[in-house]
């Protein structure tokens, strides 16, 4: 482009000279051609925005100069990481037993698995572990509650963060009540960043049942207090054995019965299952989170499933079955020292409702199905059916 040439801008012509600010610009372009491309800074930091998502990426990256490590240390990177990639890794799966204790299982390999230690609840006096029941994990926090201290606790375990919100006063807590906590972002600009939920607003969403009265609120970060409490009657005080999942606007939990609590509209009710399905026998069935964004159904019998989807049919809303039984042995049977393991029983154990994976637990071992694609992974080997929980946790792991 010819400086002294005329341009637009803005509406309004201009001599480029005389505007400072876009004589240095073009300084700078010039002097910049003649670089060579990992000098240019902001270049530079696209390249290592770009760098995969895996926990070992960014600390190696720092690692090669002074340089490299001064931009990957600046707070702002992380965001813009997180941001860039939308989806975080699946790093392991919090183990939970029923009388409350729990572990952590890495499943990345070296050099991107991170221990175990590092999954491990702070200690201290008001933290004592068989009082804090876990409920799940959605957007890099998990969910602890305590029913007697009526305090929820928010806890991100890459960074040790913790945030503690105490019950609406209208919930008493007493041996009849059944609770349950759960949380998600709720960023209306920027959408969500994974990892920064406790620097963004977020909700959390709490429900108790009594007498088969089930209520439930939503806290508001942003105005720190909770909403008005909705409650509806219920048939089941089962709602919680199964993980709940985020579906566009609402909540659903399942047990006996599936219970939706529409975040939007402030509604609660409770939506009809498919039929010939009971969803009343433990680790049978899981509700899904469609790669279409809509609402589905695994039902599990011994070595086959059945997948449904809940679908609007000229107006009336109801479930389908999509395809027909799909076959399990194939894909559950593992090698062991040469010799095939025989399954004789499987159960659900775990739901992932990023990747639309479950977790199975066989006689054989326990399993990630992958549903679109059925394919499998080995997380551990056993001989027996677990009783434990599968709770998966992703993240990103940005530290330095």
């Amino acid at each position: 482009m010819d400086l002294e040439s005329c341009v637009i801008n803005q509406g309004r012509i201009f001599n480029p000279c005389a505007d400072r600010r876009w004589f240095a610009w073009m300084n700078r372009r010039q002097s910049s051609s003649t670089m060579h491309p990992l000098e240019d800074e902001d270049l530079l930091q696209e390249i290592l925005l770009r760098l995969p998502p895996q926990p070992s990426s960014l600390p190696r990256a720092s690692l090669v100069c002074t340089r490299w490590h001064r931009i990957l240390s600046d707070p702002k990177f992380p965001h813009r990481f997180r941001k860039h990639h939308q989806k975080p890794p699946l790093l392991g799966f919090f183990l939970v037993v029923p009388l409350g204790n729990r572990t952590f299982t890495p499943i990345l390999d070296r050099p991107d698995r991170i221990p175990a230690t590092r999954f491990a609840l702070p200690q201290g006096h008001d933290l004592p572990q068989d009082q804090w029941h876990f409920m799940g994990c959605r957007h890099g926090l998990t969910v602890l509650i305590n029913a007697w201290q009526r305090q929820i606790v928010m806890w991100n375990p890459l960074t040790g963060q913790l945030r503690r919100v105490t019950f609406p006063q209208s919930i008493r807590y007493k041996h009849e009540i059944f609770c349950h906590a759960t949380v998600l972002c709720a960023d209306p600009e920027d959408g969500h960043v994974h990892g920064d939920c406790f620097l963004s607003p977020f909700k959390l969403v709490m429900v108790s049942v009594r007498d088969r009265e089930t209520c439930a609120c939503v806290y508001d970060s942003t105005s720190g207090v909770w909403g008005n409490i909705l409650s509806i009657v219920t048939m089941s005080t089962n709602i919680f054995i199964r993980h709940n999942i985020l579906v566009e606007n609402a909540i659903y939990f399942h047990g006996g019965e599936i219970l939706a609590f529409d975040l939007e509209k402030q509604s609660l009710g409770v939506i009809d299952m498919p039929s010939d399905v009971d969803l009343r026998d433990f680790g049978t069935s899981q509700l899904l989170r469609m790669e279409d964004g809509g609402l589905g159904l695994v039902v599990l019998s011994f070595l086959t499933i059945q997948l449904w989807q809940r679908k609007s049919d000229c107006g009336v809303v109801r479930w389908v079955l999509l395809q027909k039984t799909i076959e399990l042995e194939d894909h559950l049977v593992p090698r062991r020292m040469g010799h095939d393991c025989i399954i004789v029983m499987v159960l659900i154990a775990g739901y992932d409702e990023e990747k639309i994976l479950i977790v199975l637990s066989t006689t054989g071992g326990n399993f990630m199905l992958q549903v679109g694609s059925m394919k499998t992974r080995n997380i551990c080997e056993g001989n027996l059916i677990s009783d434990e929980t599968f709770y998966p946790y992703t993240n990103f792991y940005t530290t330095v």
